[in-house]
């Protein structure tokens, strides 16, 4: 298999995040990939050729030697509580499709679980503690996994049939909209759900190049 060369690595990347910049021109090859969410998540020293950063707005003059790749709203939208495909797979939801919403992204999709009980231990699984829950009235399967919570959108998504919101950061003035429409709502955390994120796009740059050395630092 021939080495992996950093233009296909930043085009791979590009086509699955959308918005991904090169902050420092790449090497030919690429071996090690490191990957986190802030600089402050790395070590001293990084043995790889190429960085990977949610935000690297205080990235400065560290690490001068590898090449920095960045990515925020695509990866936000793609990865964390947007349209998150990827997680809507891999925690089973059912008749998936996108949420339209104003000035926000997300999807709706239908849980396997028969209850409210079932459902946060699905996620719990998967992404660990959460943040807050505030448990609906009656439980209905079908979520919005957004990566908003204002009042406006939650008349959008209890329009189109949603009984949970799913999303990263709790927003108290949009609490009381929920209550109105018996909404349930999970908080992931939003840091919780960029981790997630971060191993989700590590786990596939893995299967589309098992030639590629992929590090997640950020996590303990």
């Amino acid at each position: 298999m021939p080495p992996l060369s950093y233009h296909l690595l930043h085009d791979w990347l590009n086509t699955r995040l959308g918005d991904v910049s090169a902050l420092r021109s790449g090497p030919l090859v690429v071996r090690r990939l490191a990957l986190a969410l802030d600089p402050a998540d790395l070590p001293p020293t990084l043995e790889a050729e190429v960085l990977f950063l949610h935000r690297s707005h205080r990235l400065g003059d560290l690490f001068p030697h590898l090449s920095v790749l960045t990515s925020h709203d695509g990866f936000d939208a793609a990865l964390t509580t947007g349209e998150n495909l990827a997680l809507a797979r891999t925690l089973g939801w059912q008749n998936v499709r996108p949420l339209q919403l104003p000035n926000a992204a997300g999807l709706l999709g239908t849980a396997p679980q028969p209850d409210w009980p079932g459902l946060l231990a699905a996620l719990e699984a998967e992404l660990g503690d959460l943040e807050e829950v505030v448990a609906p009235p009656v439980f209905r399967p079908r979520l919005a996994l957004t990566n908003a919570m204002r009042p406006e959108l939650l008349d959008e998504v209890a329009a189109q049939g949603a009984g949970v919101l799913v999303t990263g950061q709790m927003r108290r003035s949009a609490l009381q909209r929920a209550r109105e429409f018996g909404l349930g709502v999970v908080v992931l955390g939003h840091r919780r759900s960029e981790l997630w994120g971060l191993r989700q796009l590590a786990s596939e740059l893995r299967e589309a190049f098992p030639e590629l050395a992929c590090t997640v630092y950020g996590e303990a």
